[in-house]
């Protein structure tokens, strides 16, 4: 009589746990091999242009962010007034003549005493405000142009060197540019008919927190506020324009506190507007020749610092593609969509008066909040070329698009492969000059 031998049933994990004992343990990182799906990344690009740009933009922020480079000289000056010194402290000026906005100086300190002092703790929120820059960026491409040419400006966007760059430095830049773009795509939906009180709550979040946390956010809320206004007003609906108008004036209100407090932090004896003289805006009427220069110079040195559209060694020519589409995309901007067109161009307008006044400069690092407008502006541009010479397969259409973008996409990337360390610059500009340097270079020593 044959007797069966029956084995007891083991439970699901300690099986799991037997056959495992059998494998090779895992392999560190750097000895796995390395397998991309080439076919499925084609079809992504194909199918999610969108997605993947955004997520390209995202990640050279955040590997930018990770080499962790040494605080450059502003950097460190700005640090010295937020660490160790108790949050709520602004009884004197600023130390080393900075300024900042008073709501970025309390989140920073409250984050070097709660949390790190440390470069990547201090530099987290311009890293979080860059990054949610990209989808507020996308959505407000896609409402302003079509397809084709919002992916052109997105690609410029997620690949824009300045905006990389100070993601991952301790300053307010990227606030500046959060904001206005987040207060620009509510005034594009409040004008395409998407007001709703969940829109005007946030709107009036927008406006009650900018003044305390942005300085340059001051120009798009004018320039979107006035659109919202007058928008109104032509459509006769007098009770919507009443609470733009409102909301208007509560944000003056704040902005009044918000600017004496930001005077009462600077010293008395900065040198900031010295230091800034080249930068403003020169518009007198009759203008002399001398003027006028200095004033086209700054005008198109924006195409360099911040928009990084020209190719290094000081070629001057280069500002040629780059303009010419900015001035063929205003009349196919404005064409689309007046409107559209308006509430980009007047945060423009706001700032070069400002700058005209000589109570702001114009000038790189200081108007990214500007940027968005300039790449939808030539994005549009390039769409011209697509509609005006459509033969031969849109090659002229494809070798301005290869033109235009292979520095910018080069320059970025490039400068994500290693700890990027800042080169120091008369003006503090991320990229040398190119039609300012004769302006600066008259100056005894190089500085304005």
């Amino acid at each position: 009589m044959a007797v069966g031998l029956r084995l007891p049933r083991l439970l699901p994990w300690e099986s799991a746990l037997m056959s495992s004992s059998t494998l090779p343990g895992p392999q560190p990182l750097w000895k796995r091999e390395l397998r991309i799906d080439w076919q499925r990344m084609d079809r992504v690009a194909r199918e999610r242009p969108e997605a993947l740009l955004i997520w390209l933009g995202v990640a050279l922020r955040v590997i930018t962010y990770l080499w962790n480079r040494a605080m450059w000289l502003d950097e460190l000056s700005l640090r010295g007034n937020i660490v160790e010194k108790p949050v709520l402290d602004f009884f004197e000026p600023l130390w080393n003549d900075q300024l900042a906005p008073l709501g970025f100086l309390v989140a920073e300190r409250l984050i070097a005493a709660f949390v790190s002092t440390r470069n990547y703790a201090l530099r987290l929120i311009p890293l979080v405000a860059g990054i949610a820059s990209i989808f507020v960026f996308s959505q407000i491409a896609r409402r302003v142009l079509p397809r084709r040419p919002a992916l052109v400006a997105l690609a410029l966007f997620a690949l824009s060197d300045d905006l990389i760059y100070y993601s991952s430095e301790l300053k307010p830049y990227m606030i500046d540019l959060a904001l206005g773009l987040a207060i620009t795509l509510g005034t594009i939906r409040a004008i395409g008919g998407e007001l709703s009180r969940r829109l005007l709550t946030w709107m009036a979040v927008l406006l009650a927190i900018a003044p305390w946390f942005s300085f340059a956010s001051a120009f798009v809320v004018v320039g979107c506020g006035l659109m919202l206004v007058v928008d109104a007003s032509l459509a006769r609906r007098g009770w919507i324009a009443g609470i733009w108008l409102v909301m208007g004036l509560g944000w003056l209100a704040n902005f009044t506190i918000a600017y004496q407090v930001s005077q009462a932090l600077l010293s008395p004896y900065t040198t900031m507007y010295r230091f800034w003289d080249f930068a403003f805006l020169r518009l007198s009427i009759p203008m002399s020749v001398e003027d006028l220069s200095k004033t086209a110079n700054l005008l198109l040195e924006v195409f360099v610092n911040p928009l990084n559209l020209l190719c290094p060694g000081g070629v001057r020519l280069g500002v040629i593609l780059p303009l010419t589409l900015f001035l063929l995309g205003i009349p196919s901007l404005a064409r689309r969509s007046s409107r559209a067109f308006l509430i980009l161009a007047g945060p423009i307008a706001m700032a070069m008066a400002a700058s005209v006044a000589r109570r702001y400069p114009f000038h790189g690092r200081l108007i990214l909040e500007l940027i968005p407008a300039f790449f939808l502006t030539v994005a549009a541009g390039t769409e011209v070329f697509a509609t005006r010479f459509p033969g031969a397969g849109g090659l002229v259409h494809r070798t301005v698009l290869i033109v235009l973008m292979t520095f910018p996409a080069w320059d970025a990337l490039s400068n994500c492969t290693s700890r990027r360390m800042r080169p120091f610059q008369v003006h503090g500009d991320l990229h040398e000059t190119v039609f300012i340097d004769r302006d600066l270079r008259k100056k005894p020593g190089g500085r304005p």
